[in-house]
């Protein structure tokens, strides 16, 4: 106890010790997501699934022909929709597709929701990462998915895309998608700044606290 009282008297004690701990926490948080992936894909709830353009439920999106292979998709709206209703029982992490658009797609998202009928809300969607020649990777957040919308384009309404997905379906859990074991140790950059304030004002508080005691206390004679 003298050892610990003798440390948080030194200066920058208290801020130390608040970095230490969200580290702690932090890597404590990294081995359970790993360790909870890696038990889906032992029970096979997380493994690669490509599922064709046809079985997602489309709005706003009609079928054109297209070439051996590809699935065309032509604009009827401002709005269109790729909807796979139950993902429920399988962890989904990632989804990957390969899209040419004959006109401008303008913005790009992926909505989910956690519970089965739940509402899709702003707050939850996430927007792909660009990997060139058409490729586009969205990647989810550790959560349970019940439903996918995927909005593949915002065009004008009064103008049309076309959308060519070549090959003809999108994949889930795509092998060269997922993270590996030391990636889950490294902090996304929302991560990161969380990592650097939150201790920093937990750091602040307990010593307004601590000096806010040391006022009342007594003084000795």
């Amino acid at each position: 106890m003298k050892r610990l009282k003798a440390f948080f008297a030194k200066r920058g004690a208290v801020p130390a010790a608040c970095y230490i701990l969200a580290l702690a926490v932090w890597l404590v948080l990294s081995a359970a997501h790993a360790g909870s992936d890696a038990l889906a894909k032992a029970q096979g709830r997380m493994t690669e699934q490509v599922i064709p353009v046809e079985n997602w439920q489309l709005v706003g999106l009609e079928p054109t022909d297209a070439q051996p292979g590809e699935t065309t998709l032509t604009t009827t709206n401002g709005d269109p929709q790729m909807i796979l209703e139950d993902v429920a029982g399988q962890v989904v992490r990632t989804l990957s597709y390969t899209v040419t658009f004959d006109g401008d797609a303008r913005e790009m998202c992926l909505y989910y929701t956690t519970k089965v009928g739940e509402d899709y809300s702003q707050d939850r969607r996430v927007f792909p990462q660009n990997l060139g020649d058409g490729h586009y990777l969205y990647t989810l957040p550790r959560t349970s998915i019940a439903a996918l919308r995927l909005d593949p384009c915002s065009p004008d309404e009064n103008k049309t895309v076309v959308l060519t997905f070549a090959p003809a379906a999108l994949t889930l859990n795509a092998v060269d998608t997922l993270p590996s074991w030391w990636q889950y140790l490294v902090p996304s950059w929302y991560q990161a700044f969380c990592l650097i304030l939150y201790p920093a004002l937990c750091a602040a508080a307990v010593s307004l606290i601590r000096s806010f005691f040391a006022k009342k206390e007594p003084k000795k004679l």
